[in-house]
Order: C-alpha cells, then structure tokens, then sequence
C-alpha cells in the first residue's frame, strides 16, 4: 500500500487524441460526448480521493461503447499513454499491494459502470495482475458507504503505524502472521478503508508468502553476520539496519520493514533460528 504520481499529461488532450484515432462513428461518438466527459473529468478532480459517490455522466448507449472501445481497442494514441503511464521507475511495483510487478492499468472507477473514465489517465492505476483481479469493479462498501479500496493516486497512506506482524519459531519452522491494528489518532473510518483494502486483496497471506521466499534469498547474509561465535545481536542489529533503509524508501508501513523489525525482536530467530528459511537445494 503506498502512493504514487500523478502522471503529467493533459487528460482532455489525450481524449482528444484517442478520439481522433478512431474511426466512424465511434469517434463521432466520442466527439458528441465530449462537453459531458469534460464536466465527469472536472467532477473527479475536485471530488478525489472521495470519487465513490460521483454521479455517471449521462451518456448514450453508443457514447459508453464508445468510450469503453476507446480503452479495449487501442489506438496509437492510447498504447502511448498505456506506456507513460507503466514505463515509471515509481509505478515498477505494484502500489496497491507493494509486492508485484506493475503490469496491467486498473481502473480505479470500472469502465462498465463509469465509461466516461475508461481513459482518463488519473483513473489508470499501474498495478500488478492480481490486485487488478481481486479489485474487480468494486467501490464502495454497502454497509458503510467507505471505499473499499485505498486510491494510490489520491489518497495518503498515514504515517502512523497500523501495519504489524507476529513472528514465532515452531518446531524449526517460522510462523508469520500479518494484521492491521488501529493505532491512536486514527479515525474508525480510515482503519476500515485500510481493512478493507488489505483483507479484499489477500496481502495478510501474500505478504506471509512473499516474506518467507524473500528471507530464503537474505540466509546467507544472516548466517555471515551470525559468524562462527553465534552473534545473536549482530543479526538483531543488521535486520534493524535493514528496517532503517525499507521505511527510509517506502514508509513506515511497508510490509518488508515491518518483517524485518519484528525479527529483530525475535530472540530466538536471530540466535541461529533463522536456519530455518534456508533454501536446500532439491535433488535432481
């Protein structure tokens, strides 16, 4: 979970762009609906992060497809802003979970329910296959009317922690479990945007997975710093270096420092339990 730029381009020029490129009538289509998907653009801006609630622009059946057309079937126009949009070191990674590879444009608003957004470059979120499964089209929650997802283009992740994991050793194996928990200062509606964003894309047990296969890759550092005197602390003291440098680069919240922490506190792992994400080779 992390925030991301904006990509700077003109959005009005880019539709302009993409309509041109299209043939009749679907870019007569697109040109009738302009003066509508202008208004729907202007309402995002001043409406974000808190889109949830934004009226459909009223368009025709044949200006929706249209617009959805304008996204599915690309035009040179549309494969360019595609590109700008993924081709950022910022985006590498996918900020709805922080753990994939950015390789699809999620839209934050879904293009069936919203077609005015289908290229409106600030509801193309980078993100990774996965998240863009789980997400789906949904927006908000029934129940309490709170975004079910955190938008990486608008909203600010806190920087008050609400992100932890609880490591134990068990029978030469390590156990992690990760939760959010609601620190002080922090709204109820704001813990149940982030709950809802965690629990709808797995990351409890994604993070779990991706924390063990990455700590397979750290064993040989781990076991260096143990040394032949067995230095519990010099492990404890690298993993919190470690630590250090993740929340200096991506917050404090971020699913590896939060790892890496609660390790450090970990006696048992840091005095040779760490043996126990070594990966042995397997047989050929």
């Amino acid at each position: 979970m992390r925030s991301i730029p904006l990509l700077a381009v003109d959005a009005m020029r880019v539709f302009d762009a993409i309509a041109t490129a299209k043939h009749a009538p679907r870019r007569a289509r697109m040109r009738a609906a302009r003066e509508r998907v202008l208004e729907a653009y202007e309402a995002y801006e001043q409406a974000a992060p808190e889109v949830g609630d934004l009226n459909e622009a009223a368009l025709t059946d044949h200006q929706k497809e249209a617009m959805r057309h304008a996204f599915t079937v690309e035009t040179a126009p549309m494969t360019d802003l595609r590109g700008n949009l993924l081709k950022r070191v910022s985006v590498a990674r996918c900020p709805f979970c922080g753990i994939s590879e950015s390789s699809t444009l999620d839209h934050y608003l879904p293009k069936e329910q919203y077609p005015e957004f289908s290229v409106f470059p600030k509801n193309l979120v980078p993100s990774c296959a996965m998240c863009n499964t789980r997400k789906r089209d949904r927006v908000l929650d029934e129940g309490t009317d709170v975004r079910l997802f955190l938008h990486p283009c608008f909203d600010a992740i806190p920087d008050l922690a609400f992100l932890t994991v609880r490591t134990r050793m068990e029978e030469d194996a390590l156990v992690l479990s990760y939760r959010l928990t609601r620190p002080a200062g922090m709204t109820v509606r704001t813990f149940q945007h982030l709950q809802s964003h965690f629990r709808l894309l797995g990351l409890a047990d994604r993070y779990r997975l991706m924390g063990l296969e990455h700590l397979g890759g750290q064993y040989p550092a781990l076991r260096r710093a143990y040394g032949a005197g067995e230095d519990a602390e010099r492990v404890a003291n690298k993993l919190i270096e470690g630590a250090e440098d993740f929340e200096e680069a991506a917050g404090p919240n971020y699913w590896l420092a939060k790892l890496y922490r609660a390790l450090a506190a970990n006696d048992d792992f840091c005095d040779g339990g760490f043996e126990a994400v070594r990966v042995h080779s397997r047989p050929q």
